[in-house]
């Protein structure tokens, strides 16, 4: 099967929400951009309604500027701080409307490669609009928590073996400046639960699924290529719980932001991100997690939608 083609990250949209979190994304912006081919910058904030109530716009018609002129205003004044200096292009954009057909609109038209989202740990909920991008979106989608490392030098990696798994690998090599030493990978997988049926102990068929996987990794190192020979844990789930393991991990590796290629539960539905992928979406942790899509597989059903 042929493999996808590895995208640069050119053009990015850095989604903003008016709260204090937009700092700690705007900063990881400046900081990635100075490590991805990134050349222009989107920053979208959208607002719920742009408009004044009647009331006070007749009460004080001299001082109403139009809101989004204000709000503009206000994020290219933080935008500023960070990229002055920065042959980086930068536009600040503020729609109003719902926010997941307004940024996937945005994401269409101008052909961007990656979003940057912000990913609160105290807000319950604040992930499913996350969630919705990371389905829909026809790009990349890097989630930012709140306490980051300013850096990346480390980067685990979640991998099936799949083609998607390698995009993710390679965009590592991106981040890492081709360095296997500062990339390390990971695969999850279950000890079917009829094990006992053939006359085995658990951990007997722990060990023949474990040595299957270990020959599929370095299948599937040889096959693409990557910058060297990389590390790999083969971690055995029992629970439904992988995402635990990833950050676990990742704890133990050091890493400063986890890659996971997304995939499509079947060949017709490449909306769908993995489990894994989505699981980590939800995860609360302060690990930035990138999902690595092949840009423009979501092509068809984002136009679908957007002729709703």
């Amino acid at each position: 099967m042929e493999a996808f083609k590895h995208h640069s990250y050119q053009v990015a949209l850095v989604t903003l929400d008016l709260t204090e979190m937009d700092e700690h994304v705007i900063r990881y912006a400046a900081m990635i951009s100075k490590i991805l081919p990134i050349e222009r910058i989107f920053f979208l904030h959208v607002a719920k309604t742009l408009e004044f109530p009647e009331e006070l716009i007749q009460k004080y018609p001299t001082l109403m500027a139009p809101l989004d002129e204000s709000i503009q205003a206000e994020i290219e004044q933080k935008v500023g701080q960070y990229f002055q200096g920065s042959e980086v292009k930068t536009e600040c954009i503020v729609r109003d409307g719902a926010p997941i057909d307004k940024i996937l609109k945005l994401a269409k038209v101008k052909s961007v490669d990656l979003i940057v989202m912000g990913r609160k740990r105290s807000l319950k909920g604040s992930g499913l609009v996350s969630s919705h991008i990371a389905r829909k979106c026809p790009c990349s989608l890097l989630l930012v928590p709140e306490n980051f490392r300013p850096e990346i030098k480390k980067v685990l990696i979640p991998v099936d073996f799949s083609r998607h798994s390698a995009l993710a690998v390679h965009q590592a090599e991106v981040l890492t400046k081709k360095s296997p030493k500062d990339m390390a990978l990971v695969h999850i997988y279950n000890v079917p639960t009829g094990y006992y049926k053939i006359g085995k102990t658990y951990e007997e068929f722990d060990e023949i699924i474990r040595g299957h996987a270990r020959n599929e990794c370095a299948k599937f190192q040889k096959d693409h290529q990557f910058s060297g020979d990389l590390e790999c844990s083969f971690l055995s789930s029992k629970l439904d719980e992988n995402e635990k393991l990833v950050h676990a991990r990742a704890i133990e590796f050091g890493a400063d932001i986890i890659a996971i290629g997304s995939r499509g539960r079947t060949t017709a539905s490449s909306i769908l991100i993995g489990s894994m992928a989505e699981k980590l979406v939800f995860h609360e942790s302060d690990i930035p997690v990138l999902i690595v899509k092949n840009k423009g597989e979501n092509m068809g059903f984002l136009e679908a939608i957007l002729r709703v």
